[in-house]
């Protein structure tokens, strides 16, 4: 016997795997149903159902609705469907909608994923909220979770993450350009941080600049070029932690195998002299051109620009050390001064060349030109005690550095590197994760490792610094969080509004999704064939979601949800422009601002406080 229960919906027509048909009842004389004095439409796209099976409950989310042909049988001569008083009979209607199962539930407990399956004919309804809040509850249940907004299906039940299975599982946020991405990382690093997790670590690289203003007082901002900001420390990233390949091509650009192999050689060297003046020096025989250890960067210009200057009494194969001519005036590396040999002659007598030189002149005058270029001193003028005398002693080492970045007793580090020229942003990202990564794996069993105090490495912008086919530090480095953080308590989460070009096998690694509207019918398909438990028919409501609004699936939210997103208390700096307010102001800013806006570019800063006005200018020329 049919339950005449209001929440009945239909019944089950066809069941394949997780996903389950069903058929419409045709007596609601509309799609719009009361239930306990609150509406419900039949057949909403992302809506929840449950078919009771005994003393559980199956749960499942509507990703498509439609209508089948009028069948023969039930055709009348004139093509109209015939309709029978049983209500049994009036299940069998000619609309359908497809569900698939996400969980099961008995009472107040609910699980992810089935036990069991329904079989043809069994029930449908619809689940209320009053079902679902105590799903929710459910889930919630021995368990800390973030606040970021509302579930959009249901009024007054709060969308919450799951803080274990963020950080533990990875994630992923794509969204384009004005969706709301933004917005969604401050919500959640605001709640991150409003005490209630206060040994939480999370890292976000800022590319853009735009989280130091809305975090405010909440995180602790490192910045390139910080030019003596109050609300920011400078951010230090030595050359002498880059891999030996990515060093090369930032300072000397390609170079020949040959050459390549003997300039790597010139650094091991200069790192195994400089490791006995460390705290701990490691063993010579474990030291490599990609050790961490401190060098002077200036000392292996010299080396190699003297090299290529000297000049010989002698030529060819009679070039020995006895018959190099003395040098006229001794340069000095710390100025990046050459030495002067006696010029050799154009003829073919003495002073003659080098034979040996190895004609790198050119990548020498780059490597010069980056030395001096203030862009630069990030990462190879690095000041705090980071940047090597010539003898490869520093102040301080990278135990310091990590914990400065997070070690400190804010939740939460901003990695601003939007003054970071593009050519290197990729490589001083990946050298600076890695400089974390390695640490929390090597200090597992201590305090401050990742599996005592797991991090959450957020990387805005992700398919710059892993581009699908990318092979940067940046590439390699957030690759081995992906593949084998989890078990050393790193988390990443990957924000992109072009999931089409991110790397793929990364993307598969990331055990949930956050989508915010997003219309390339690119991004939509990469995004579509990434979502766990055959739910990608749900990605097709992504155009018409709206700004703010995004659909939660996977280990973050167990039950898939479309979540209306809180608006953060402080704005990114990404956030649209005050339109139509700010033009509909009676008073134009004074023209004597683009001066200031000049020097703010000259000096690579967009504070309002670091320079003297206009008129201040004025008043001391005069």
């Amino acid at each position: 016997m049919w339950s005449r229960q209001p929440t009945l919906v239909g019944q089950v027509a066809s069941v394949a795997g997780g996903i389950v048909r069903v058929r419409l009842r045709v007596d609601t004389p509309s799609t719009l149903v009361m239930i306990d004095g609150e509406s419900y439409r039949i057949g909403q796209i992302g809506g929840f159902f449950r078919i009771p099976l005994g003393y559980a409950n199956l749960y499942a989310v509507c990703t498509q609705v439609g209508a089948d042909a009028v069948p023969v049988a039930d055709a009348r001569a004139d093509g109209t469907a015939t309709k029978s008083d049983d209500p049994v009979d009036q299940l069998y209607g000619y609309g359908w909608m497809t569900l698939v199962l996400f969980g099961e539930g008995v009472g107040s407990d609910f699980e992810r994923g089935v036990g069991q399956y329904p079989t043809v004919g069994d029930e449908v309804h619809i689940v209320t909220n009053r079902n679902l809040a105590t799903l929710y509850q459910s889930v919630r249940r021995n368990t800390e979770t973030l606040p970021v907004g509302q579930i959009a299906s249901a009024s007054g039940i709060p969308a919450e993450l799951n803080v274990a299975r963020l950080v533990s599982r990875h994630c992923v946020v794509v969204g384009s350009t004005g969706s709301g991405k933004s917005n969604f990382v401050t919500v959640m690093l605001e709640a991150l941080s409003d005490g209630l997790f206060p040994n939480a670590r999370a890292v976000i690289i800022d590319p853009h600049g735009e989280y130091s203003a809305a975090l405010r007082g909440k995180a602790r901002v490192f910045r390139a070029r910080a030019n003596g900001s109050v609300d920011c420390e400078p951010l230090w990233v030595p050359y002498w932690a880059l891999p030996f390949d990515e060093l090369q091509k930032i300072v000397l650009g390609d170079l020949q195998p040959g050459t390549q192999a003997i300039v790597r050689d010139e650094v091991l060297s200069l790192k195994v002299a400089a490791a006995k003046h460390l705290a701990t020096a490691p063993p010579l025989e474990a030291l490599n051109a990609d050790s961490p250890v401190p060098f002077s960067i200036k000392k292996l210009w010299y080396t190699l620009d003297s090299f290529e200057r000297l000049t010989f009494k002698k030529t060819g194969n009679q070039q020995s050390h006895s018959e190099r001519y003395d040098v006229e005036e001794r340069g000095d590396p710390e100025q990046l001064k050459s030495d002067r040999y006696p010029t050799a002659s154009s003829y073919n007598q003495a002073p003659y060349k080098n034979q040996r030189k190895r004609n790198i002149e050119k990548h020498l005058e780059l490597m010069v030109s980056r030395l001096r270029d203030a862009r630069y001193s990030s990462l190879l003028d690095p000041g705090g005690g980071f940047g090597p005398r010539i003898d490869g002693r520093v102040g301080a080492d990278l135990d310091e550095l990590v914990g400065s970045w997070i070690g400190h007793d804010r939740m939460v580090s901003v990695f601003d590197v939007s003054g970071i020229p593009p050519e290197m942003s990729t490589s001083v990202v990946g050298t600076m994760l890695r400089v974390i990564y390695d640490t929390l794996f090597w200090a597992q069993e201590l305090a401050v490792g990742g599996r005592q105090q797991p991090l959450l490495v957020i990387i805005d912008e992700a398919h710059t610094f892993l581009p699908a086919g990318g092979a940067s530090a940046a590439h390699r480095t957030l690759g081995r969080i992906a593949k084998e953080g989890r078990k050393y308590g790193v988390g990443l989460m990957l924000v992109s509004q072009r999931p089409s070009e991110l790397d793929s096998t990364v993307l598969s690694q990331c055990g949930s999704l956050i989508a915010l509207r997003l219309t390339n019918p690119t991004d939509r398909a990469t995004v579509a064939s990434a979502v766990p438990d055959d739910l990608g028919g749900l990605m097709d409501s992504l155009p018409s979601l709206r700004t703010g609004e995004g659909i939660f699936l996977g280990e973050v939210m167990p039950i898939p949800t479309r979540v209306r997103v809180r608006r953060a208390r402080h704005k990114a700096v990404g956030d649209d422009p005050k339109l139509p307010d700010v033009w509909q102001t009676s008073v134009r800013p004074s023209d004597t601002l683009y001066a200031d806006a000049l020097a703010n570019w000259r000096t690579q800063s967009t504070r309002t406080n670091n320079i003297p006005s206009a008129m201040e200018r004025k008043i001391g020329n005069a």
